[in-house]
C-alpha cells in the first residue's frame, strides 16, 4: 500500500474469495490498493490470504468503511449481499460480478438498496476451475468487464468504478442490463449449454469409441467441465433470454436434421447452414478485441517433456516473429504434441525456415 492510498484512505472490499473475488484482490494489491477479504467459507478464505489477495475484514474494531465493495458471491445469493453491503456502507461505492444484471438489479432494489450507489458489472473472464487456487492477477487483462448502471446510477460512482476496472487491465463497455443479458445469452449462457450436452452424449461411447475423438471435440466440449451448481445458478437467472436463444439453436438444429434425414440427404440445406456459421464466426472479435482475422498456422512437433515449449518459444522470439496465438493437440499414446503457431500470413514462411534450421519437425 503506497503513502498516497494511506493519505486518501482508500481500501476496497471484496466479499467473497473464489476465482473472480481473489482475482480482483490480488489485481488490486498488486496495483497498491488496500483490499479486505470477507467469505462465509473459511478455507477458501484463507487461500485468498495467503495468496496475497488482500487481508482478513476484522470481525470487530474501527477499521473505517472501504471506498468500494466488489460482490463476488454466488448468484443466488448476491442481491441479499450487495442490499446489505449498500446498507452497511453508507458511503461506499457497490458492484457486483454477477453474470446476469435485469433480475440481479430488481431484486436490490426491492430489498431497499440504494441504487444510486450501486453499479452492476460483469467481467468477461473466468477458467474452467473455480476457487481462490485458480485465481489470477492477470485473469481480467485486456478483457471486457461490461457496467449496466441503472437509470438511479449516480455518474461519480460510475466513473469510479470504470476507473477501477481499468487498473484491471479491462476493457470498460457500459451497457443496459436488457442488453447484457440478451447478449450473454447467446454468447455465453447458451455455448455452456451445448458444451455441456454434447459431453453428456459421449456417455454410449466406449473406451475404444472415445479414443478416435480430436482437437474438434476438446474445443466444443472445454466448458463442460464448468462448476454445475454455479452454472445452473447463472442459467436460472438469465432463464427468459437463454430459453429464447436454445429455442432459434432448436429451430436450426431441426433444419439440419431433417436435411440429414431426407433421401438424399440435402445437401444444399447443409451447406448453407455451414456458412451461417462460418459468417457468425467471422464476427467474433480477434485479437484485443479488433476484428477477427485469418491466420495462418505454422504446425510443429514438440516432445512431450519438461523445458520444449519454452525452447520453442525462445526460437520463435529469435526468428522476429509476433506470435498471434497458440493451439496444443497431444498425441495420444505419444509422448508428443502438435504445436499450432498462429502467425500473420506474411510471416508464416519466415517463421517455417527459421524454426526447421533450428531442428523443429516444422510439418
Amino acid at each position: 500500500m503506497t503513502n498516497e492510498h494511506v493519505e486518501r484512505d482508500q481500501s476496497i472490499l471484496i466479499i467473497g474469495s473464489g476465482l473472480i473475488g481473489t482475482s480482483i484482490g490480488l489485481a488490486m494489491t498488486r496495483a497498491g490498493e488496500r483490499v479486505w477479504l470477507q467469505d462465509a467459507d473459511e478455507s477458501a478464505l484463507s487461500v485468498a490470504v495467503g495468496r496475497g489477495a488482500g487481508e482478513r475484514l476484522p470481525s470487530t474494531g474501527d477499521y473505517g468503511d472501504p471506498s468500494v465493495v466488489f460482490v463476488a458471491v454466488p448468484p443466488l445469493k448476491a442481491a441479499q449481499v450487495i442490499a446489505h453491503s449498500l446498507n452497511s456502507y453508507v458511503n461506499a461505492t457497490v458492484s457486483d460480478v454477477v453474470s446476469t444484471k435485469s433480475k440481479l438489479i430488481d431484486d436490490v432494489q426491492s430489498l431497499g438498496g440504494d441504487l444510486s450507489r450501486f453499479v452492476p458489472g460483469h467481467p468477461m473472464a473466468g477458467r474452467e476451475l473455480s476457487g481462490p487456487g485458480a485465481a489470477g492477477a492477470d485473469l481480467f487483462a485486456d478483457r471486457i468487464w461490461a457496467l449496466t448502471p441503472t437509470p438511479d446510477t449516480d455518474s461519480t460512482r460510475l466513473r469510479q468504478i470504470e476507473e477501477l476496472v481499468a487498473r484491471l487491465g479491462s476493457t470498460v463497455l457500459v451497457t443496459s442490463a436488457h442488453a447484457h443479458d440478451r447478449a450473454v445469452a447467446l454468447t455465453s449462457h447458451t455455448p455452456q449449454v451445448v458444451a455441456s450436452l454434447v459431453a453428456a452424449g459421449l456417455e454410449p461411447l466406449d473406451d475404444i469409441g472415445v479414443s478416435l475423438s480430436g482437437q474438434g471435440l476438446r474445443d466444443v466440449t472445454r466448458l463442460a467441465a464448468s462448476d454445475e451448481r454455479m452454472w445452473s445458478e447463472i442459467l436460472a437467472s438469465n432463464a427468459v433470454p437463454v430459453a429464447e436463444s436454445l429455442t432459434g439453436l432448436i429451430a436450426r438444429l431441426t433444419i439440419i436434421r431433417n436435411a440429414l434425414s431426407a433421401d438424399p440427404p440435402d445437401q444444399e440445406t447443409l451447406a448453407g447452414g455451414l456458412r451461417a456459421g462460418a459468417q457468425g464466426y467471422a464476427r467474433v472479435p480477434g485479437k484485443h478485441g479488433s476484428a477477427a482475422t485469418r491466420y495462418a498456422v505454422v504446425p510443429v512437433v514438440v516432445a512431450d517433456q519438461p523445458g520444449e515449449l519454452g525452447r520453442l518459444f525462445a526460437d520463435i522470439g529469435a526468428a522476429g516473429v509476433n506470435l498471434e496465438d497458440v493451439r496444443i493437440e497431444h498425441t495420444q499414446g505419444r509422448p508428443t504434441g502438435m504445436v499450432e503457431l498462429e502467425v500473420q500470413p506474411s510471416s508464416s514462411d519466415v517463421l517455417s525456415s527459421s524454426l526447421r534450421k533450428a531442428g523443429w519437425d516444422v510439418r
